[in-house]
């Protein structure tokens, strides 16, 4: 009598057929710009495997993470590629653009080659498959963002989208030239939107020490009306913006308007401490 496991498998393969063969591996492209373009041709995003001959956290990745079928059936959703960082002038070309300074380190990037996100270090089986559903999930609304640019280069939500995501990422260079692009194509947009764009692109232009620019962008945000939640947020950069100009009282004074007209946000206390220090230097 036939077992109820092989009676099963039997029922479920249709007459001449055979049961689909399990996957075995992980089908890693060997060369970098030939994974960029079977991403480009087959939208997938990319995920890429930095390595060296002498990494062990890196072999170890190899004999479990990638032969864990779980995570070989969700990496088909990608391209994936291994850069040794130790390998091609390419390979190294391409470790030095990504600022790999560890290994092992797994990035994931759109077609356009935008980092979605990264691992710094080892991640076992039981975790990576949730990494790699996460990494769809976020490269879903990035390549959203780049093919709605690609139609339209003065679209002003998917320039702030994706502006957003590359501050996240630290992509700070390529994040404030898309800020910059919503700011200025943004007449039509929400005011939230407006009000974001402007804050991302001051406190960008506070790190370049643009304070000037900072200044003017948080004003302008102000001006599209009172937001409960917002308005403490862009006056503490306004505030740390005079600060760091030199005009130290106008600081201390936009703090104690934070304080005063906002004690219920998280916000007032970063306020307090700020002006804490700022007493204790005088």
């Amino acid at each position: 009598m036939a077992s109820p496991i092989a009676l099963a498998l039997l029922l479920a393969t249709a007459p001449g057929e055979s049961p689909a063969p399990p996957l075995l591996a992980i089908k890693w492209e060997k060369k970098f710009d030939e994974a960029v373009k079977k991403a480009r041709r087959s939208g997938k995003p990319l995920v890429v495997d930095f390595w060296a001959e002498w990494c062990g956290w890196c072999h170890r990745l190899d004999r479990t993470t990638y032969a864990d079928p779980a995570v070989i059936r969700r990496a088909q959703e990608f391209v994936a590629v291994k850069v040794n960082t130790e390998g091609s002038r390419r390979e190294l070309e391409v470790s030095t653009k990504y600022g790999v300074r560890s290994l092992p380190t797994i990035l994931f990037l759109s077609p356009q080659g935008r980092q979605l996100f990264r691992v710094n270090g080892f991640q076992g089986p039981g975790q990576f498959p949730r990494t790699l559903d996460a990494a769809h999930h976020v490269a879903g609304r990035v390549i959203a963002w780049e093919a709605a640019l690609e139609a339209d280069p003065q679209d002003a939500a998917a320039a702030l989208g994706l502006g957003r995501h590359l501050y996240e990422q630290e992509y700070f260079d390529e994040a404030q030239g898309l800020l910059r692009t919503a700011v200025v194509h943004d007449s039509g947009a929400r005011v939230d939107q407006r009000r974001e764009a402007r804050m991302l692109l001051a406190i960008l232009a506070h790190v370049t020490r643009d304070f000037g620019e900072a200044e003017r962008l948080v004003k302008e945000a102000l001006l599209l009306g009172p937001d409960p939640d917002e308005q403490p947020r862009l006056l503490f950069v306004l505030g740390r913006t005079y600060v760091s100009a030199g005009r130290q009282e106008e600081g201390v004074a936009t703090f104690e308007v934070i304080v005063r007209q906002f004690p219920q946000s998280p916000i007032a206390q970063k306020a307090k401490e700020t002006l804490t220090s700022l007493r204790a230097r005088r």
